[in-house]
């Protein structure tokens, strides 16, 4: 174990020495850059003395290490000045200052010799090629070596200028050719003379510039460059012919151009693991495809793009439009199977408008890239690696065997043999997470052999979920996007989705169960209506989403759908004014708390337990075992009696006594009933009355009211039923009887007329 450690940290170490040991190492090659301009500088270090050189310019430095700094002169031509640099903690930057404060800032070259040009100076256009090629890597790629590489092709008009007037004319004829557009093929090729012009303008414009060329004794060409004053004027021409107050403003318009849209794409991919990714993504056209699909497959189509533009040719900036204000479009490159086209695109809601590489370029791109994949890249460009996981592939599997390559149908060979082994990978994957997870539930089920159905649907949910997730995965990987088989991809994002959402639904319908039966332990009777409506707004807000991704996932509106019921919404409330007064019911009884589960109410005319309250209606069960379901807006809308809710229960009893029954034992009745009231197990004995109350057609009636501390029904019934036992057996003891309805006929014989006389 402590050798697998160590050779784990063993590289870690290693490189923490190495950039240990450059911290205090001046030496080496460093790309520097100032307020006025740039330069290489190559510094040598004998113990804490410093001396170099610094190119273009023909610059000299002289220096002594203090610590982490490094103090001493510049010296160019006749002029010279103090700096200070600051060496960073891995030895790679420094920072720095000179003179009365400008900035000096710098990095390590990396031991490159000088970046990869069309080198050749035989003639005035190979020698505008060189020049071309040097200024773009410094302009947008920010390359130093490149800027120092073109000094050489470079001849300054006149002997009296310094350094830093070089530097300030170098940076004029930059911007002059940086806001021209011209094509190289039209540069002169073999002029007979030593000396050659070619003329340059601004796209769109009738000013002009003459770029002159000079033939040195060696035989290679160089380009003048002119007098600070000429270069000025020349270059605020062509920025007033172009409608921009400053460089750095024409600069930022022309990003937004023919131009600019190739210069963020070739960056951006050049930084593709920093912010270049996004920039060069932005220059995509992708309005052809989902939404959901931009982050897949545009990183893909990028990689495609750059490959094909890599064996078009190079690419030259100053050959491409920079005006912003154009309306056809440009093409970039021609071919029987696809073009290469930036086009304005319409503005939409969510930008305005702007210049992308088309949408039919980017359709072409994988068939295009096909007919190129064996040209080899234009001379001049350093190799890269490719973009995304499908690329790195694919140049494996050409390696391997370039016959794996050839398309059948509508994949490559490679590609239909890769979507087998997925698809049994993914089945695979998918079996064994629905076996692990069939494993977990049967030993939270103590062995038991048999499982719910809730559980057993569980099962499947998982195992339709990975198997799915693992076949989009794959396909992302393969290439399929590109191609007519992009539904396959689809097929599997919906069977991850159905998965995952049924997977949801049951898993919330048993987290939800737990809580109902900690709800129904506790003694709030709201636990129980708030676990229940919000595990069903839960389930409803599960398929929901679940229904939005599907339409997503099978590009179907639904936006439109969601967005026209803002004009329908009228109608599809008045629809569904049912449901929703349902549902607004249900949370007014979970918020007013008028019963509990178990309770016994008294609702529509009917004696009722209350069994369940759900998303829309409560279901009663009455005292004659009939279950009622009634809506929660009608439920919450009526007077609810809650019998479950009182203290104790009030029982009335009148007693019949005979008529014959002395006063002095319908007086011992009276008391010994009051006192056996009193006798009885959870009377209340506060309100208890007891006394003769009136004469009835066939009994003196005796009148009991009394309440007993009993909390259901069936508790009432019980301790009713005892006292009126007990109330027999006091009769019987007190020797009165209890009365019935009784009728007494009195006959009377009628007399005989004469007999009445007499």
């Amino acid at each position: 174990m402590a050798g697998g450690v160590l050779c784990f940290l063993l590289p870690l170490l290693l490189a923490f020495s190495a950039r240990a040991a450059d911290a205090g190492n001046w030496a080496g090659t460093w790309e520097t850059f100032w307020r006025e301009g740039a330069a290489v500088v190559m510094l040598k270090q004998d113990g804490d003395t410093v001396t170099g050189t610094y190119e273009p310019g023909g610059g000299r430095i002289e220096g002594r290490v203090e610590g982490d700094l490094l103090r001493g002169r510049w010296i160019v031509d006749d002029a010279s000045g103090q700096f200070v640099f600051a060496l960073s903690g891995d030895g790679q930057t420094f920072t720095g200052r000179f003179d009365s404060g400008e900035y000096w800032n710098g990095r390590r070259a990396g031991g490159q010799a000088r970046p990869r040009h069309l080198d050749a100076a035989d003639n005035p256009r190979e020698t505008l090629k060189t020049l071309i090629a040097a200024f773009n890597e410094y302009l947008v790629g920010g390359k130093i070596e490149a800027l120092r590489f073109a000094q050489s092709f470079l001849a300054f008009e006149g002997e009296n200028d310094d350094t830093r007037g070089h530097n300030r004319r170098r940076t004029l004829l930059l911007e002059i050719i940086e806001l021209s557009t011209f094509r190289l093929y039209d540069a002169p090729p073999r002029p007979a003379g030593d000396q050659a012009g070619f003329q340059i303008s601004p796209e769109g414009t009738d000013v002009s510039y003459t770029l002159r060329f000079v033939r040195q004794e060696n035989g290679i060409w160089r380009l003048l460059v002119e007098d600070e004053t000429r270069l000025t004027a020349v270059r605020d021409r062509f920025l007033a012919a172009l409608g921009r107050p400053s460089f750095a403003a024409a600069k930022e318009a022309a990003r937004h151009s023919p131009r600019g849209v190739m210069q963020r794409f070739i960056s951006g991919v050049h930084d593709w693991d920093g912010p270049g990714r996004a920039e060069a993504l932005s220059t995509l056209d992708l309005s052809f495809l989902p939404k959901r699909l931009h982050a897949a497959e545009g990183p893909v189509l990028a990689d495609y793009l750059k490959q094909v533009i890599d064996r078009a040719g190079y690419v030259f900036y100053q050959e491409i439009p920079n005006n912003p204000r154009q309306t056809t479009p440009y093409v970039h490159y021609t071919h029987p199977l696809g073009n290469i086209v930036i086009a304005r695109q319409p503005s939409t809601d969510d930008q305005p408008d702007r210049w992308a590489f088309s949408a039919e370029t980017l359709r072409r791109l994988p068939s295009l890239y096909v007919a190129m994949q064996n040209l080899p890249p234009a001379p001049g460009l350093a190799p890269q690696p490719p973009l995304t996981h499908f690329f790195v592939l694919r140049e494996r599997v050409r390696e391997a065997s370039p016959a794996l390559l050839h398309r059948a149908l509508l994949l490559e060979n490679w590609q239909w043999i890769a979507l087998v082994l997925l698809a049994l990978i993914a089945t695979g994957a998918g079996i064994v997470a629905s076996r692990f997870t069939d494993w977990q539930l049967h030993g939270r089920q103590n062995g038991e052999t048999q499982l719910t159905a809730g559980q057993s649907s569980l099962v499947h949910a998982v195992g339709l979920t990975v198997a799915s997730l693992a076949l989009a995965a794959g396909i992302d990987r393969i290439g399929i996007l590109e191609t007519d088989l992009r539904f396959l991809y689809q097929v599997a994002s919906a069977g991850a989705i159905i998965g995952g959402t049924w997977m949801a639904y049951l898993i919330t319908g048993a987290v939800g169960a737990i809580f109902e039966r900690r709800a129904l332990a506790t003694t709030s009777y709201a636990d129980e209506i708030v676990t229940s409506l919000a595990v069903g707004i839960m389930k409803l807000i599960i398929l929901a989403i679940g229904l939005m991704l599907l339409a997503d996932t099978a590009d179907l509106p639904y936006e439109g759908v969601l967005a026209g019921l803002g004009v329908g919404g009228i109608a599809v409330a008045f629809a569904s004014r049912d449901t929703v007064s349902n549902m607004i019911g249900g949370i007014l009884l979970m918020t007013d708390h008028p019963f509990k589960r178990g309770d016994l109410i008294e609702a529509h005319g009917h004696l009722a337990t209350v069994e369940a309250v759900g998303l829309r209606s409560t279901r009663l069960k009455r005292l004659d075992d009939t279950i009622m379901i009634i809506p929660n807006s009608q439920l919450s809308d009526q007077i609810i009696v809650n019998w479950g809710l009182r203290r104790r229960r009030r029982v009335d009893l009148s007693i019949s006594l005979t008529y014959d029954t002395p006063r002095e034992r319908l007086d011992t009745f009276v008391q010994a009933l009051r006192d056996l009231v009193l006798r009885q197990p959870q009377i209340d004995p506060v309100d208890c009355y007891v006394g003769l109350k009136d004469f009835s057609a066939s009994a003196i009636e005796v009148e009991c009211r009394c309440f007993f501390r009993v909390p259901a029904y069936e508790d009432l019934v019980a301790a009713r039923s005892a006292l009126t036992g007990d109330i027999v057996d006091l009769a019987r003891d007190t020797g009165v009887q209890f009365a019935y309805p009784t009728r007494t006929i009195h006959v009377v014989r009628e007399t005989p007329e004469g007999d009445r006389q007499a």
